[in-house]
């Protein structure tokens, strides 16, 4: 299932500062650090450790669908399907470790759970080739919940566009990758199966001070999920077994979102999803 994260560090411009005033991290990170603070950009400390809760609902394709009973390979019978509009919604409550390599280069893993369910209704009708007798709905209704683990990178880069606020514009690129071991229960399908997400985001924004060590941005933005499309199991109660291909209907969406910081010490953001993929996302942060 798909995880999104944003930028886990803004960087700042907040004006010329002298080198030799500027003391670096126990750590020696980021590498360039010290260099980019000198020539004014304010660098956020470069550990963090944050929770994310995140929401989302969206349709789905059903590209193929394969049956089988009695342990036989299954065949296709996508051509007699009549479909449904079938919904995927999940939830996920992750933790995130990121470590600031570079001032423009984040590295993070994810660790979290997720839960969800499919709903839908597949048509399949007598003549299929598998002998079933009458047309059989198969009710795609599924709970499916597991462990979700990953890892990803963000870019981020910015400069001051105003003296007002320190008014600085912010550009930000993140991809992740993350893998859930999903488990169903309570369902008519069931599934074993491990879902690979690969998330790419970018996000155009503007930073202001607030007060002397806060600050908010607001950005526009946009999201592609690419999500292993397989699903193979049973159904419920009967010797049939099946073969799903799925896919999202609509893999980008737009992004709007924003977020409070605590200087370089942490910050909080609320991000939502507009489009087919609806979605909203809140985050804490504290680095250190």
């Amino acid at each position: 299932m798909p995880v999104r994260k944003v930028a886990a560090a803004v960087l700042l411009f907040s004006g010329q500062v002298l080198a030799a005033e500027i003391e670096p991290h126990w750590s020696g990170l980021p590498i360039w650090g010290v260099e980019a603070e000198a020539r004014g950009y304010q660098i956020p400390l470069p550990f963090g450790v944050g929770v994310t809760a995140y929401s989302a609902r969206q349709p789905v394709n059903i590209q193929d669908l394969q049956l089988g009973r009695n342990r036989e390979p299954p065949v296709s019978v996508a051509n007699f399907l009549q479909i449904d509009r079938v919904d995927t919604s999940q939830k996920n409550v992750s933790a995130k470790l990121d470590v600031l390599v570079f001032p423009f280069l984040d590295v993070y893993a994810i660790l979290g759970r997720t839960t969800g369910t499919t709903q839908g209704v597949i048509e399949v009708p007598a003549d299929a080739g598998l002998g079933i007798i009458g047309p059989r709905q198969l009710q795609l209704n599924a709970s499916f919940n597991g462990p979700t683990y990953g890892a990803g990178f963000t870019l981020q880069g910015g400069g001051k566009v105003n003296e007002w606020r320190d008014l600085t514009f912010l550009v930000v690129a993140d991809w992740n990758r993350t893998r859930t071991n999903l488990s169903f229960e309570n369902e008519t399908l069931v599934a074993e199966t491990k879902p690979v997400a690969t998330v790419f985001s970018g996000r155009l924004g503007l930073h202001a001070t607030l007060s002397p060590g806060m600050g908010g941005a607001v950005w526009i933005g946009g999201m592609h999920q690419r999500i292993q499309q397989t699903v193979a199991g049973s159904v419920a109660d009967t010797d049939l077994q099946f073969v799903v291909v799925q896919s999202p209907t609509k893999p980008w969406n737009t992004l709007l979102g924003g977020l409070i910081d605590f200087g370089r010490n942490g910050y909080v953001l609320l991000e939502g999803g507009l489009g087919a993929r609806k979605s909203i996302l809140a985050a804490a942060v504290y680095r250190f």
